[in-house]
Formats: structure tokens, sequence, C-alpha cells
């Protein structure tokens, strides 16, 4: 997972398709063994300490038999672990406006690279082409098609067991690429140090407990999405002491991230607290003045706050390990002052 990033529907396959034929896939091999430097994960020899390591997935299970050289980041925040590990990926899909292809919270770990951006298919053959030991896909909406492709060249690290497209919890995220990678504690010192800001902030702040929130995200044209308990959004507000409002939680949303609401039931969108967020940073002006969120018992208090800066709107969709910090930073001030 606002002026939501429109998440990349990863389910299509590039127009070509896998084309790749016996002579492109040995040409693609030769090129793995030239790049991972003795590193790949299906060579012979002895592994690394620590593996191979197996990682389950929704279709398989991902053997790593030795530290991956080179990566391909198939997630659209799967880079936002990579980068704070030390790994610049080969390539990764696109997320957001920037021409990196990354927020501005993990820009500069690029160390001035420009790895190859993917759109939103799945290019399978652009991605061997790079020739990855591993293969990113967690936070994703990788096909068991594109998975088996992908798989007979090198190891995928696809979406966990039971979890849903683009639904893996930052922990979870950071944890596994930390294994694939051969960083666990890398990993965990990220994952802990993004926790501990969480918490430090919740305990700064303990006029957050117990208040009700909602997330919405609208548009120019004034259509509503507010966001349920499987967002990331809302988890990270209810880590802080928030709380969904019942209105939003009681509606069957399906198990989506998100809740249409018509513009005759705008009032289930009141709350202690409500965010805007908006689909483009251009509706944010339109938005400002949607006289059914004016009208609002929160923005006659003061408690309804645009988020009009997409760069906040984006790290707070993004909810990683990364990205928190960056918006925690950003949005605490705007609660304080609506809630005061």
């Amino acid at each position: 997972m606002t002026p939501t990033p429109v998440r990349h529907d990863s389910s299509r396959l590039n127009r070509r398709g896998f084309l790749v034929g016996a002579t492109g896939v040995l040409a693609a091999a030769g090129l793995a063994a030239c790049g991972t430097g003795g590193g790949g994960t299906s060579g012979g020899g002895p592994s690394a300490p620590g593996f191979p390591v197996r990682i389950p997935n929704r279709y398989g299970t991902a053997e790593i038999g030795n530290p991956p050289q080179r990566v391909v980041s198939l997630g659209i925040t799967d880079h936002d672990v990579l980068l704070p590990l030390g790994v610049v990926p080969a390539g990764l899909t696109q997320w957001g406006p920037w021409a990196s292809g990354v927020g501005p919270w993990v820009e500069p770990m690029l160390r001035g690279q420009h790895p190859k951006i993917f759109g939103s298919d799945v290019d399978v053959e652009g991605v061997i082409s790079l020739a990855p030991d591993v293969m990113v896909a967690l936070q994703s909406a990788l096909t068991q098609d594109q998975y088996k492709r992908l798989s007979s060249f090198n190891p995928v690290v696809a979406q966990p067991p039971n979890a849903i497209d683009y639904g893996v919890d930052w922990r979870v995220q950071a944890e596994t690429i930390g294994r694939a990678l051969g960083k666990q504690a890398e990993a965990e010192q990220l994952i802990n140090a993004t926790q501990a800001r969480i918490d430090q902030t919740r305990r700064d702040n303990p006029l957050f407990e117990g208040k009700t929130h909602v997330v919405v995200r609208t548009d120019s044209a004034g259509t509503y999405a507010a966001y349920t308990k499987q967002d990331a959004r809302t988890a990270l507000l209810e880590q802080l002491g928030l709380k969904l409002s019942p209105a939003i939680e009681n509606l069957d949303s399906g198990g989506k991230f998100n809740v249409k609401i018509s513009k005759e039931r705008v009032s289930l969108l009141d709350a202690d607290v409500v965010v805007v967020t908006t689909a483009k940073p251009t509706d944010v002006s339109a938005v400002r003045g949607d006289p059914l969120l004016n009208n609002l018992g929160a923005a006659k208090r003061g408690a309804l706050v645009l988020l009009d800066d997409y760069d906040l709107t984006m790290a707070l969709g993004s909810a990683t390990a990364s990205s928190i910090p960056f918006a925690l930073d950003r949005l605490t001030p705007k609660l304080v002052d609506a809630l005061r």
C-alpha cells in the first residue's frame, strides 16, 4: 500500500509474453554467471554460512544457495528494505512520481546508481535479461504463471503464504528480505529502529489514545474511499493509539484495502480526526474546497487534515521500515494540531 499512487497491476505479462527461447535462456544464464561474481544461487560448490535459505511463498519455496549479488525488486516497495540493507537493485518497479522510482526517504541510498525501472506489467523477459540471482516480489500481485516463469531462471521471493496482494506487513517484509540476503541482523536492527520510533511517537502523544480516525482518499471528481483495517495506513495510526472509526470498521469491505463511500453517505467519514489524501497532487486545490468534507464535524473543529505534501502521502501509503519514520516526521505535528 491515499492520493494513493496507483498500485501497479502485476497480474499482466508484457505483451510479448515469455518469449525467451532456449538460446535466450542460455544467454541470460551466461550473463548471470558473469554478473554474480561467484555468488549465484543455483551453482554448485559450498554454500556461504547461513545458506542455503529456504523461504516459503504462496506458490512454492525459494531456495537461495548463496548471498545474492544481483537482485531485482518486483514488489512496489521492496526496494525500501533492500536499499537500507546496502543492496541497490539492478531493476525495480516504479512506485510514485519520482524519476528514480523510489521515494526521497531512500533515494540517497541509490548512491548515484540508476536501476532499470519497470512499469505496470511484469516484463519477464526484461527481468531475466538483468541476470538477477534473486527476484524479490513480496509487496506485489505476482501470479502463479509469472512466478513459474521467473523461478525457472533463479529464485523468486514472492508473497508469503496466506498474504493478500500488496498486503505484507512491513515487519514481515523486512525480515523476509533480510533472510533472503543473509542480512538478518541488519534487518532486525532496521525493524527495531522503526518500531522504536513508532512507540516513542505514541508515548510522546498520549492525546492520540482512543481517538477515532478515518483516512480517506478523494479526488477532484468527489469520489471517496475510506481505508480499512486491511490497509497499512490504518495499521500505522492504530499503532500510535488511534482507533479506526466504528462507522468504517463495521462496513463490509470484502477484505479490500478501502471501501467506497457515496456522496450521500459522506457523514460516515467523520471521526475525531479525518486524514484526507488525494489521488493526484493536482487534486488538492479542488479537495480543499469540497463542501461535503468541509461540512463534517471534524472539519468544523479543525480536525480535518488534508495532506498537500505528496511525498508524505506516498510515505504513508508505502508504510515500510524506511518510509514510516519519514511519514511520522511530517504527519505527527498535523495530528497533534488536529486533536488539541
